[in-house]
């Protein structure tokens, strides 16, 4: 299994390439990662401009509760959208929570990486990866999706010992697969409402799973409140 560091203009990112799932924990060891920790998947893709505001929000807000609570935050870690806006955040903010990006290795490019200019045999072009995320883990498959049980296991993982949850912000058929993986962990899911797309289609449905719990994109305590629920068993109103 191959490790690299990711030499990005303003910092650098350890970056590991498992084969096959099995891999998984010896990979999580080669990026030495603490598999203690509350775990938050944060899941989404790209932000709507009419929700741009509330989307950015709700993104500063689990920033602070990851760093608050000492938690890992799994995203997808190309730059584009949610996955882009949390490293910025994390950046802008000087937090120091990992932020572990889960991609699949052939739609993915980097500083010296593959290149990102050309578009691959099935049509496909290559994303660049996030700067200001602290790890990458690039997984193989050819679309986007194939990482989607990775970044399962990787929280299961990650969160032996503590509670993991996953966070929708927008999304679309990726994260719908994303949801029902997590469901099937028994993992709880929290939708933000007001951010578009799937996110807004769950806070519309009446009967939706009972682990899916749906709060507004800007209200900030709300949303504190519900992932302390998740990730400690209790509600928290401290933590602002």
């Amino acid at each position: 299994m191959r490790t690299q560091k990711i030499i990005f203009s303003r910092q650098q990112a350890l970056c590991v390439f498992p084969d096959k799932r099995s891999d998984l924990s010896k990979a999580i060891s080669e990026l030495h990662l603490d598999i203690n920790s509350p775990v938050i998947v944060l899941i989404g893709g790209q932000i709507d401009e009419q929700q741009a505001r509330a989307t950015q929000s709700a993104i500063q807000t689990i920033s602070k509760t990851a760093e608050d609570l000492n938690a890992v935050i799994i995203c997808g870690g190309t730059d584009m959208g949610v996955m882009a806006e949390i490293g910025q955040t994390r950046m802008q903010n000087h937090y120091k929570f990992p932020l572990i990006g889960i991609a699949p290795k052939e739609l993915v490019t980097w500083p010296n990486g593959p290149r990102s200019t050309q578009f691959l045999w099935w049509g496909k072009k290559r994303w660049p990866l996030a700067p200001y995320y602290s790890h990458f883990i690039l997984v193989p498959g050819n679309q986007f999706g194939d990482e989607s049980p990775w970044i399962v296991d990787a929280a299961t993982i990650l969160s032996n010992g503590h509670r993991s949850v996953t966070i929708l912000i927008n999304g679309g058929e990726v994260s719908r697969k994303d949801i029902e993986l997590s469901l099937e962990k028994s993992r709880p899911v929290i939708a933000l409402s007001r951010t578009g797309r799937l996110a807004d289609e769950l806070a519309g449905q009446p009967n939706r799973h009972k682990l899916i719990t749906v709060a507004p994109a800007n209200a900030e305590q709300q949303i504190v409140e519900v992932v302390h629920e998740a990730l400690l068993g209790k509600k928290e109103k401290t933590l602002v």
